[in-house]
């Protein structure tokens, strides 16, 4: 690593796919660090989230940032699998599933990554998905007939944990039922369809980064705080440059709005 927190690579599959990702590298002299996958969610990229690589080392860790289909350095999807998306077509997901599984089993081949301990408490893999890129790392888990029985057999001995981190309710395919949807309540994704996206955009960093004090038992989604945002946010720390870095605005329109 000479020194670096991590480095940036691309993955290159067949069909012309590619997907972008930092790498904090294996702990040094360790032979049982857990790698974690982490999916960013929507609008932004991996780069928000690479800090978490300053810390990997320390828990004995490996922290692998993608950068999800469509954002920067991962290649667009295909107009077939866009049309997928459109119409809410399994495809979709059976593609998120099988490419997030084919990357695993090619990391482990190119990095000869720890297998999962006997007591399933080192090694091995943890999926993590934040925000919308849990729709990515559910996929994986949730539906046995993706793979092949063969790498099945061979992802079992790798892949032992999937952390949903803040997910959102189109991750799980999820509505919210009519009595509980507040009366009001600030919506920050349709303001990308009224308002100049810069504005939209300051808007979501600062609604998504807030500290809303809400209730340890709430009762109903009713109970929850809704305010566009709260005094303090931590996208009121970000400059110039990490604003330009963090989002993808086209790949956020043409891939995560239809979902």
């Amino acid at each position: 690593m000479s020194g670096a927190l991590f480095t940036s690579n691309t993955a290159h599959f067949s069909g012309g796919i590619d997907i972008f990702y930092t790498d904090s590298g294996p702990p040094p002299g360790s032979h049982d660090y857990t790698t974690v996958i982490i999916l960013h969610g929507i609008t932004f990229t991996g780069e928000n989230l690479k800090k978490l690589h300053t810390y990997a080392h320390t828990f004995n860790l490996r922290t692998v940032i993608w950068n999800r289909r469509g954002y920067a350095g991962s290649s667009r999807y295909t107009p077939d699998e866009l049309d997928d998306l459109i119409h809410g077509r399994r495809a979709f997901l059976k593609c998120l599933g099988l490419q997030l599984a084919q990357f695993i089993q090619w990391f482990i081949e190119q990095h000869n990554v720890p297998r999962v301990s006997a007591d399933r408490k080192t090694g091995g893999f943890a999926v993590m998905g934040w925000s919308l890129g849990n729709t990515t790392a559910i996929t994986l888990f949730s539906h046995r007939d993706l793979l092949s029985s063969q790498t099945y057999d061979f992802l079992k001995d790798y892949v032992k944990n999937l952390i949903i981190y803040d997910a959102t309710l189109f991750a799980f395919g999820w509505k919210l039922p009519p009595n509980e949807k507040p009366l009001s309540y600030y919506e920050p994704l349709s303001a990308f369809a009224t308002d100049p996206p810069e504005v939209a955009q300051r808007n979501f960093d600062a609604w998504v980064s807030s500290y809303y004090d809400h209730p340890k038992d709430p009762k109903s989604v009713s109970d929850l705080h809704f305010a566009q945002r709260t005094k303090s946010a931590t996208s009121d720390t970000w400059s110039a440059e990490d604003l330009k870095a963090f989002h993808d605005h086209d790949a956020f329109m043409e891939s995560d709005m239809p979902m």
